[in-house]
């Protein structure tokens, strides 16, 4: 998996794209979102989670997802419909998710944003060890400039048991 994140990460810079690293006291992730070219309706998504509790193993997973335009019928919102193949070292799966994404929302100096996702993969589509998959993310954040913007979060990820619930701060690059 590391060698497929590394070559997304190349492309980023021939795609519309973003760059998110995300840090608390035991993790680090880096997620990568490429829109496709055509009508910037499709993306291609990448997240690499390094752990550093003994206990766990690092995170990968790599999907795509389709954008909705206008979501909820306010200009700045977007509807994103995604699926993902998640491994660690010993659970896979395979979720459908959902998530929702205010680009712009206030009336402040600079442009805030909010994020929202979850993701569930019953039995059928949970591989090796894993019996089910849910992840579900918060984000708020500031952009101070264009083509950048800091974070905050909250995720939790989890096969049949909790792998990880956490606060996390972060930045992100645009390109």
């Amino acid at each position: 998996m590391k060698k497929l994140f590394l070559p997304l990460l190349f492309a980023s810079t021939l795609f519309s794209s973003d760059l998110n690293l995300e840090i608390t006291n035991t993790t680090l992730a880096a997620n990568l979102n490429l829109l496709l070219p055509q009508k910037e309706t499709f993306a291609l998504r990448a997240t690499y989670l390094y752990n550093d509790d003994k206990n766990k193993n690092d995170y990968y997973s790599v999907g795509f997802g389709a954008i909705g335009e206008n979501a909820l019928d306010n200009y700045n919102s977007k509807l994103t419909i995604f699926i993902d193949y998640t491994h660690t070292k010993n659970n896979s799966a395979l979720p459908i998710g959902i998530g929702l994404f205010n680009n712009n929302f206030g009336n402040f100096q600079y442009p805030l944003f909010a994020k929202a996702e979850i993701a569930y993969a019953p039995q059928v589509l949970s591989f090796d060890e894993a019996n089910k998959f849910l992840k579900a993310k918060v984000e708020f954040g500031l952009k101070p400039i264009q083509n950048a913007k800091t974070f905050i979060g909250w995720k939790t990820i989890s096969f049949d048991n909790n792998y990880l619930s956490v606060v996390y701060a972060g930045i992100g690059f645009v390109f």
